[in-house]
């Protein structure tokens, strides 16, 4: 009687114990597809020539940067976009002394 019982709960906790198998990840815990991987992958910094020749992109980043500055302040971006507006700031100073 008590070899069965003994059985029993053994046959019980590992039956239980079967379904704590890696299966039943949460969806963040999941790798992502190949292609959401691709979106998440940062892309590289945009160069202060870069920027210098965007003037677009330039003003678009530099507002992206003024607006959360805590967030975006010191990435790449943000840093090389800052150098980019000096530099031209300079060369137009240059200009108009010409």
């Amino acid at each position: 009687m008590i070899r069965s019982t003994l059985f029993l709960l053994v046959t019980l906790i590992s039956a239980g114990l079967v379904g704590c198998g890696d299966g039943s990840k949460r969806a963040e815990e999941v790798p992502p597809s190949p292609a959401t991987a691709r979106e998440q992958l940062p892309q590289p910094a945009k160069t202060v020539s870069w920027f210098i020749e965007h003037r677009d992109e330039l003003q678009a980043t530099l507002k992206a940067c003024r607006d959360n500055p805590g967030v975006l302040g010191k990435t790449p971006d943000c840093l090389n976009a800052s150098a980019a507006r000096d530099k031209i700031t300079v060369q137009e100073m240059k200009d108009a002394l010409k």
